[in-house]
């Protein structure tokens, strides 16, 4: 069982953007319900080791009971919430060392999915979602935005797996970063300005390989930055005795 640090009720309001890559054309009304309050805990609203308040969303969302626990027995199996007895729903945190084996698994379908890629040819216009996030990633930078920057660099590694053309290796992948993207915002927030500039520019890096179909470079490059990340984000956190996200 979790510990509880925190009890506070979900108030905020739930708005939700579906992924068009990976959304059905029907969806049913637990997959709304399920899909609403994962981007809302997700984006960070809702505090680790909260519980959340089902009559609440039942109201936000103008749902019955029935497809919002549906919903969270779902969440449940993706270990983004724990439902506790006689408590309640609680938003699981995820320890330090949690976040680093995911990260690991992450980088491993992010290779991958670089190396199809690069055996696509793919041109700019074909990668403008990379280019969209290098863009922020840049803006963001000049105006030392972090909240902006860390929503360009999730969306950098997304693309990976969007554009990489293996529609089951993009569904891993998402999901994988859906588990840890609230734990790993807060992990970001620790980390230097000269951090976020080594981001942009292994990213670049990495883009240019990426349109010269250079696989094995890429995949060079790539992994020396993961391994870089991983370490700077563990010291960072260290630094601070931040044990749990």
């Amino acid at each position: 069982m979790i510990p509880v640090a925190d009890c506070r009720i979900m108030t905020t309001a739930l708005r939700y953007k579906a992924r068009p890559s990976l959304t059905p054309k029907k969806q049913s009304l637990t997959d709304m319900a399920y899909s609403a309050i994962k981007a809302e805990i997700n984006s960070g609203r809702i505090p680790p080791d909260s519980f959340i308040n089902i009559p609440e969303i039942e109201h936000q969302l103008d749902m019955s009971r029935t497809p919002i626990r549906e919903a969270m027995l779902r969440l449940q199996t993706e270990k983004i919430v724990e439902i506790v007895p006689k408590r309640g729903i609680c938003i699981r945190s995820l320890t330090v060392q949690d976040l680093t084996d995911l990260l690991q698994i992450i980088a491993g379908l992010e290779l991958q999915a670089i190396g199809n890629i690069c055996r696509r040819k793919l041109t700019r216009t074909d990668i403008m979602p990379l280019l969209y996030a290098l863009s922020s990633l840049e803006t963001s930078l000049r105006s030392a935005d972090h909240e902006a920057w860390a929503l360009a660099e999730e969306a950098f590694h997304r693309s990976l797996f969007v554009l990489n053309g293996n529609q089951k290796l993009s569904e891993a992948g998402l999901s994988y970063r859906d588990i840890v993207q609230r734990a790993h915002f807060g992990a970001l927030r620790h980390i230097f300005l000269k951090d976020k500039e080594r981001y942009l520019r292994d990213h670049s890096r990495l883009k240019e390989l990426i349109l010269a179909g250079d696989e094995a470079s890429a995949r060079e490059v790539f992994l020396e930055h993961c391994t870089w990340a991983s370490e700077m984000i563990s010291e960072a956190l260290a630094m601070r005795d931040i044990k749990r996200l």
